[in-house]
């Protein structure tokens, strides 16, 4: 299982692996979470403090690093120039982000129609514009050129539509980069532009989709979302439409804005990619479930809003839907979560690490993780989900670092890391025990058994509580894990007699524990590792 692991402002705390494994110091940061990838609370590091995350290839180190942003609101995007590792806020501020401070750039974003906007608002008091959802959606670096999408209010038609500008890049470094105003040229927009709504909120921004990548013959697809203009909060769906430009996968031409429609039947469509083969896929919100995965292929339909493997937010049908809970007639999905994540974005692994090369990875905002997905064909073999504890906004990969955007407003880095050696130390522990080999190795099984759940370290476990500190901890006393009842009502510590009789009879300590009977029969083992485990919190203090 994910474990997480979360810095506070306490000590460092040294752990020292010694016998037969050598003389090894490893620095561990004592860690806390809240219920780990549900929610997330305060800042949590600062500096150059590192976090840990354990995933079940390999660990990785957590650096994060905060960006400024003025106006409410989430969205934005990352991307590379050169060395340099940019993000791109939704109220279009460009930061430099790929060393300890957030550096702000000369890079002034497309003209977005923002205060026209805030005037027609002003003008027309009986529309509901919801500010936080206006907002910038991707960019990228593409031959000399830095390309941004985003929501465009067309002031002289009072109205509003993606829009795809670019401007020329005149340097090779971010802090050498200098884009004004007025060096935008728009590349192509979505046809035809909408009116605001005058029911519910008048522009729903957050449901643009607006992800788009870019091949290397020059063809940018777009993938532009519906706007939720899908017969729930409009007459009209638009992504059935062939003359709507909404709820669409487009394939734009870069030289000319050229665009033909490659697929139809979308929602909002949060991240595109191409897998290692070439092959082009898209996350797409569903709403109470239904969240997808979609391998993209010309001239399909994908049902949005008439199938969907979800409900509509208040537990009804969506209106005129098919099937209820069933995908019939159009194309399905290669994936679908249920419960929803709101997954958003997706971005290949190349040159990371052996076992995730070859792989995409897809972000998560309800889900506060990310999800490490495996192709197979046109099929899918697995998604790891790994809980980071944060929204995830976007994914993308800068060299040997796993970058993520956050709607904390923080720039996350990821890098291949070590696991934490606590299991080592625990079994390295056996030698100095004077045990006969016999009850030797019959201490390392039980202790291989209680790392199929448990882990060692004074991390957080996903799956059941760790046992680096238990000696000496309240009973049930973590406020991260959800206990039974029985277990819960024991009270006091764990001290070595109570430790020991959980041991050889957990349900003679608390009858409806979910801790199953490790079946100890030897008391010479079970007080072997009540001794280990003692030992673990003494190395922790």
């Amino acid at each position: 299982m994910s474990i997480v692991k979360r810095l506070l402002s306490s000590p460092v705390i040294t752990v020292t692996l010694a016998g037969s494994l050598g003389l090894m110091m490893w620095e561990v940061h004592q860690l806390r979470t809240s219920h780990v990838g549900i929610t997330h609370s305060a800042p949590i590091w600062s500096g150059d403090r590192v976090a840990q995350v354990e995933t079940i290839f390999t660990a990785l180190n957590m650096k994060e690093l905060d960006v400024p942003v003025d106006r409410a609101g989430s969205g934005g995007a990352l991307t590379s120039l050169g060395k340099d590792l940019i993000v791109m806020t939704h109220e279009g501020g460009f930061f430099e982000v790929s060393g300890d401070e957030a550096v702000t750039l000369d890079i002034a974003p497309p003209p977005n129609g923002w205060e026209t906007m805030l005037d027609f608002e002003e003008a027309n008091p009986d529309y509901n514009f919801a500010h936080f959802y206006f907002r910038y959606n991707d960019v990228d670096v593409v031959d000399g050129k830095l390309i941004v999408s985003f929501t465009e209010w067309v002031e002289a038609d009072n109205c509003y539509r993606t829009t795809l500008s670019t401007a020329p890049l005149n340097g090779t470094s971010a802090d050498a980069v200098s884009i004004s105003s007025d060096d935008w040229t728009i590349l192509y927009a979505t046809d035809p532009c909408l009116a605001p709504n005058p029911d519910g909120r008048a522009i729903q921004g957050h449901m643009a989709g607006g992800r788009f990548r870019v091949d290397d013959d020059g063809t940018l697809y777009l993938a532009a979302g519906d706007y939720a203009m899908d017969g729930t909060y409009s007459p009209v769906a638009l992504s059935q439409d062939p003359d709507q430009m909404y709820g669409k996968v487009l394939a734009v031409d870069t030289a000319t804005g050229e665009h033909r429609v490659l697929s139809q039947g979308h929602s909002n469509m949060q991240g595109i990619a191409f897998d290692a083969d070439g092959r082009l896929w898209t996350v797409e919100h569903g709403r109470r479930g239904g969240d997808e995965l979609n391998l993209i292929r010309e001239g399909s339909d994908y049902g949005w809003p008439q199938v969907s493997l979800g409900t509509r937010y208040n537990k009804l049908p969506l209106p005129d839907t098919l099937d209820y809970g069933r995908h019939p007639e159009f194309q399905l999905p290669a994936y679908s979560w249920l419960p929803s994540v709101a997954v958003s974005s997706l971005a290949p692994v190349d040159d990371f690490h052996p076992a995730w090369d070859g792989d995409m990875l897809a972000g998560s905002l309800a889900g506060n993780s990310l999800f490490r997905i495996r192709t197979n064909g046109e099929g899918i073999l697995f998604a790891e989900r790994i809980p980071l504890g944060f929204r995830i906004r976007y994914v993308h990969q800068h060299g040997d670092t796993i970058a993520l955007w956050t709607d904390q407003k923080k720039v996350l880095h990821l890098t291949v890391g070590e696991f934490d050696p606590s299991y080592q130390f625990a079994v390295a522990k056996i030698g100095d025990l004077g045990l006969s080999n016999r009850t030797a190795g019959a201490v390392e099984t039980a202790l291989d058994g209680c790392a199929e759940c448990h882990g060692f370290g004074v991390l957080p476990s996903a799956s059941a509580p760790s046992l680096g500190e238990v000696y000496g901890r309240k009973i049930a006393g973590l406020t991260d894990f959800d206990y039974s009842q029985s277990l819960s009502s024991v009270g006091g510590e764990w001290t070595r007699e109570q430790l020991v009789a959980f041991l050889d009879n957990p349900q003679s300590v608390a009858q409806d524990t979910s801790m199953p009977d490790p079946a100890l029969d030897d008391p010479e083992v079970i007080n072997a590792l009540v001794d280990i485990l003692i030992s673990l919190r003494e190395q922790a203090e």
